[in-house]
């Protein structure tokens, strides 16, 4: 119903008080449930990546499954120790990474100056990479909690839409990914140190830098792929018991109204 305020020849509109209340809420229901989406898959990848970044065995396997001793010349005991300090360097209130390492008879630094700057730039990283981990989860846990469980704003079969819908887009995303990567994972990792790195500190010699020895291209396919089948695999498995809870849902639902009619 519209009202007007005559002065003189001008009129101003007032819309109803309800309309304008509901509208900031109607926003922020959709903005809040849109983030609950897209939250599942950033749980995903940065929970996977996280757990792989701090993993002995990954870097275990890094060392003896592309013969890092053979390439760097460094004993495989000292390569062991430096990826224990660099997975307390990825959590420490460090700055710059500094191991020791025995190489030709004598004490040397394992990183020259471009690779520990390189190291910086990917600890800074994974630190955003874990603060996201952190705050994807905890949205997560609060929108079921506060939704779902104290205000009961949606129901349990709404609930499982929604992470439906952000395991699909999980998926969707990881497909495109892995297109790419079939393309050329040499060049699609590349691209990816460009997008994520403001300098060129990536770009790294195999024939001398220990990093690149360390963990070459042929290791990080290997990984890149196994924590993408991670997350498929998680995400398929939300995804399935979301697709269960709404059938099983579904058909009680309509065998209480059966029961009732």
């Amino acid at each position: 119903m519209r009202t007007y305020d005559t002065i003189g020849q001008s009129e101003t509109w007032r819309a109803p008080l309800g309309r304008n209340e509901a509208l900031p809420v109607g926003v922020f229901r959709a903005v809040a449930t849109l983030l609950f989406i897209l939250c599942i898959p950033v749980a995903l990848v940065t929970t996977n990546i996280r757990f792989m970044a701090s993993e002995p065995r990954v870097y275990r396997y890094a060392i003896d499954e592309f013969d890092a001793v053979a390439t760097t010349g460094i004993a495989r005991a000292d390569l062991i120790r430096a990826g224990a300090e660099i997975r307390a360097y990825f959590s420490n209130s460090q700055e710059t990474l500094l191991i020791e390492v025995e190489e030709d008879g004598r004490e040397t630094s394992l990183f020259n100056a471009r690779e520990t700057l390189h190291m910086q730039d990917v600890k800074d990283r994974f630190l955003l990479a874990n603060r996201a981990q952190e705050f994807s989860l905890m949205y997560v846990l609060a929108y079921i909690v506060v939704v779902v469980l104290w205000a009961r704003e949606i129901t349990p079969r709404e609930l499982a839409v929604r992470v439906a819908g952000g395991c699909v887009l999980c998926l969707a995303v990881l497909g495109a990914i892995g297109a790419v990567g079939l393309s050329g994972f040499d060049d699609a990792w590349a691209d990816f140190h460009r997008l994520i790195f403001s300098n060129d500190f990536w770009l790294l010699n195999p024939a001398t830098d220990h990093l690149i020895q360390m963990f070459p291209p042929d290791f990080w396919e290997s990984i890149v792929f196994f924590v993408g089948m991670m997350v498929v695999a998680e995400a398929a498995l939300l995804l399935l018991g979301a697709g269960l809870y709404l059938g099983a849902s579904r058909h009680k639902q309509e065998a209480l109204e059966l029961a009732t009619a």
